[in-house]
């Protein structure tokens, strides 16, 4: 990783260690792949890694400890005040202006989903594999495959299937060759944890 994010990454830390430190391994799972994606699909890596490694931090500033992340009121706060530490963050580290503006724009909007808003996904390529990334994390992770079942009361088997099933994928399609090829991958994987 360039040395830009990873100092993008010193500065979130903190922020995510207060809200969810579990979301660390998550973004850097997910900065993983969307280096190598972004290589093979073209994406401009300035806006997506940054988007990844920012779009959670306002979790920071949801009064509980461990909010609900199906909460519209959790959602909406942790995307405000995410944009506002994630400009802050940028500006700090003197990022390119006209980046600054998108992704503290996106990491505003990341989760609109939870409004049926999927027009940000559709629009912007780097998002799509971002909303891809981040839908496909728990398959990655066998702690974190359980713990979403269990959150959920259901088998591991029953939660892989679900996640097969999702609306996500009905309303905001995989967006593109590589994490469709990724999702079939961790599907296969997740039936053996």
């Amino acid at each position: 990783m360039e040395q830009i994010y990873e100092k993008i990454f010193e500065l979130a830390k903190p922020y995510y260690e207060k809200a969810r430190p579990y979301d660390i391994l998550a973004i850097e799972w997910m900065i993983g792949q969307a280096d190598r994606i972004a290589d093979i699909e073209d994406l401009d890596k300035k806006l997506l890694l940054p988007l990844i490694i920012l779009h959670d931090i306002g979790y920071a500033r949801v009064a509980e400890d461990n909010p609900d992340v199906k909460d519209i009121k959790s959602k909406k706060i942790h995307m405000e005040e995410g944009a506002k530490i994630a400009n802050a963050i940028l500006i700090q580290l003197d990022y390119d202006q006209k980046y600054i503006e998108k992704i503290t724009y996106y990491v505003s909007i990341h989760d609109n989903w939870i409004f049926n808003d999927d027009i940000p996904f559709k629009e912007c390529k780097e998002m799509g594999v971002f909303n891809d990334l981040d839908f496909m994390y728990p398959l990655a992770n066998p702690s974190m495959l359980k713990a979403r079942a269990d959150s959920m009361g259901e088998t591991i088997e029953e939660n892989i299937k679900g996640l097969k099933n999702d609306e996500k994928l009905k309303r905001r399609p995989l967006c593109c060759e590589q994490t469709k090829k990724l999702f079939k991958q961790l599907i296969e994987k997740a039936k053996t944890y």
